[in-house]
């Protein structure tokens, strides 16, 4: 039976069994945490430093900023669009099923789910480390760390809709204001040394660029993953991508001006925390501390938020039958239980193997591939279903979006030449999903 739910009216719904109903509770609040906390709690960390090393140049890293926020911006625009207009779980999966059918959608919603996974134990063990650094007695016991903070942020969401979003309002409020301390504290800083030579990056080194950056800036998306939970999606997602994303771009160019004004450049490509040695300009060890501590704090943030995201990809594909009918049954706080689980087993085996780091490079292929399909899925629809109620529609229609979409294919051209294992790889564990989508018609529609 397909489920089928109203989107204009929370009380408009067809015959619906109550325990497969996500309910709607969160607010555009909610949608400016994750997409600004879940973004911005890794990337004003280590992808400066990234970034820096592989451009090569002072210039260049500045661009390289830009570019990718004008990607994101324009990212946001268009997808904007398909989240007010199909307000529904599982974010990228829907986009897919209603422009290009079934299969396509396992597709992305199989390489959506295992990126967040993926995403979900990196960051678990990159908090690990900054943990160990402002706890010394910590040292030695990364992976338990990392483990228990996994477990502890599943036990949060375990409680309900309402603890996993306060949760990723407070730790995005917190670390938004320490950072605006220390970057407004910095410009008294001296000035660095401007660098003497200029370095033009190659080809290669663009790649390995463009990755960090895409990284970074990934989750101005966010929001689009719980538009069925929102109150007023038609408004609210659209605000929390486009508001969110302007305020991402104004965190990072901020935040590289006061990195490029506080520290030598060779510096910056070699510090493993660039902003903490800012910090520590300002306050010796207490500003390392602090800066060690706004780490671990903003990679909880990203934590929280990827596991929320992979859990409504798995109830979104169980609901519409291509997974077992338990992960789409919803406890009466509005929590997927079942579906936690799945999503905490995956990222917990990625963190006790250390198999996530292997897969580092994989996820930013990953991210871009099904970034294309969602924007395909714009030009698409506005083609097959003209008549579809769009509460918001992408400015500049069609030439952004098709600027946005070429520039996708270009980035991923670019890393199957530039890196054609990690992309083999991206292609191989997408292409898993093939027997899986079969197994469930089997089951489904045995005939």
């Amino acid at each position: 039976m397909t489920i089928h739910l109203s989107v204009s009216d929370n009380t408009a719904v067809s015959p619906v069994r109550r325990s497969s109903r996500l309910l709607r509770l969160l607010g555009v609040g909610f949608g400016l945490a994750v997409v600004v906390g879940g973004t911005t709690g890794t990337g004003v960390l280590r992808s400066p430093r990234e970034l820096a090393e592989a451009v090569g140049a002072s210039g260049g890293v500045l661009l390289v900023w830009l570019a990718g926020g004008l990607y994101a911006l324009l990212g946001a625009n268009a997808i904007a669009e398909l989240g007010a207009m199909l307000p529904q779980a599982g974010g990228w999966y829907g986009y897919a099923h209603r422009a290009f059918g079934e299969f396509v959608a396992v597709v992305v919603g199989w390489g959506d789910w295992m990126s967040s996974c993926v995403t979900g134990a990196l960051v678990a063990l990159m908090m690990s480390t900054y943990a160990a650094a402002l706890v010394p007695a910590l040292a030695g016991h990364e992976r338990v760390v990392s483990i228990g903070s996994v477990a502890v942020l599943g036990l949060i969401q375990w409680r309900g809709v309402q603890a996993a979003s306060r949760a990723q309002e407070l730790t995005s409020l917190l670390m938004g204001l320490a950072l605006f301390v220390i970057l407004a504290a910095a410009w008294w800083l001296p000035a660095a040394p401007a660098p003497t030579a200029t370095v033009v990056p190659g080809a290669a080194a663009l790649v390995v660029a463009f990755q960090s950056v895409i990284f970074a800036y990934d989750g101005w998306y966010a929001a689009i993953y719980f538009a069925e939970e929102d109150h007023d999606p038609a408004h609210e997602v659209p605000r929390s991508m486009l508001g969110g994303v302007g305020l991402i771009i104004l965190i990072y160019a901020l935040l590289n001006a006061v990195l490029l004004h506080a520290l030598p450049f060779h510096q910056l490509t070699t510090a493993e925390l660039p902003l903490a040695e800012v910090a520590a300009r300002l306050a010796g060890v207490w500003g390392r501390r602090v800066m060690l501590a706004v780490a671990v704090l903003g990679h909880l943030g990203v934590l929280n938020s990827v596991l929320l995201m992979a859990t409504r990809v798995l109830f979104a594909l169980s609901r519409d039958r291509l997974l077992p009918s338990p992960l789409a049954r919803v406890h009466p706080r509005g929590t997927p239980r079942a579906a936690l689980l799945v999503a905490l087993g995956l990222t917990l085996v990625l963190v006790a193997t250390g198999t996530a780091a292997q897969l580092l490079a994989v996820t930013s292929i990953l991210f871009v591939g099904y970034y294309t399909v969602g924007f395909a899925a714009v030009l698409v629809l506005r083609r097959t279903a003209p008549n579809l109620e769009r509460p918001y529609r992408a400015w500049g229609h069609p030439f952004t979006t098709w600027l946005v979409l070429l520039g996708s294919v270009l980035f991923l051209i670019g890393n199957a030449i530039a890196e054609p294992g990690n992309t083999l790889l991206a292609a191989g564990l997408v292409a898993a999903s093939y027997p899986i989508w079969r197994l469930m018609k089997r089951k489904t529609n045995p005939a």
